[in-house]
């Protein structure tokens, strides 16, 4: 992405302009990198905020194939995992946080979004997601819940569920981002912070062996809600967060 900004200034302008819109100056920087390469530079500095046991969480970990297949040479690599033969980024979180990583065979195989197929053919996603990763993942390692990093990987596998569970297929396994797994473990609201809610799979049994307390925290987004509605306040900010 850098490079094509770069080179091109038709883009750098579009671009540009975007940003004046948000009062932003454009600023080339040396390097771009994926979300998650920074999660995984802070896992350190997250686990010392941990507020949450994870040590008999167990979690599967689906790598986006944007991350490690498109630009190879990018992706971060680590001999302590995996002995360096699958990117480091995602499980290296879910290490430092005390949980457990479940292995399956399917690990390099595609979420099922497939760039176009997700637009196209979204039986086959469906089909591909439920079938090649979560049945997959629920056989061979029963995991509490499935890690990944990009929000197409997410929401395939997450909200691809419910059409196995009607052909009653082997799944029910919730799927969140390596950021929010990060902020639950840190002690972050489940729906004002982590926003669940807009998740298919059941995460509830995930969030009570975690330790935290959903109902209450159902309670308290119902009222942020209603206080939306009756317009007392026009949007949740980080001070309605943290009270």
């Amino acid at each position: 992405m850098r490079e094509e900004i770069v080179h091109h200034a038709d883009l750098r302008d579009q671009v540009r302009q975007i940003m004046d819109k948000l009062g932003k100056p454009l600023v080339m920087p040396e390097e771009i990198v994926h979300y998650s390469e920074w999660v995984h530079a802070m896992k350190e500095r997250i686990a010392a905020l941990q507020v949450h046991d994870l040590s008999d969480i167990t979690a599967s970990v689906h790598p986006a194939c944007h991350y490690y297949k498109l630009v190879k040479e990018d992706a971060i690599y680590d001999p302590d995992i995996y002995g360096g033969q699958r990117t480091a980024t995602v499980t290296g979180l879910i290490k430092e946080l005390g949980a457990k990583v479940g292995d399956y065979s399917t690990f390099f195989d595609c979420c099922g979004f497939g760039f176009r197929h997700i637009l196209v053919q979204r039986d086959f996603s469906r089909s591909f997601a439920t079938q090649r990763k979560i049945e997959v993942m629920k056989e061979e390692a029963n995991p509490d819940v499935t890690v990944t990093h990009d929000t197409g990987c997410v929401t395939t596998l997450d909200k691809s569920q419910f059409a196995a569970r009607a052909h009653d297929r082997n799944v029910g396994i919730p799927v969140m981002s390596d950021a929010q797994f990060a902020a639950l473990a840190m002690g972050a609201h489940p729906y004002r912070v982590c926003q669940l809610h807009w998740h298919s799979t059941d995460y509830k049994p995930l969030l009570e062996k975690m330790g935290i307390d959903w109902e209450t925290a159902w309670i308290e987004f119902e009222k942020d809600l209603k206080r939306l509605e009756a317009n007392e306040i026009e949007y949740l900010t980080w001070e309605h967060v943290d009270g």
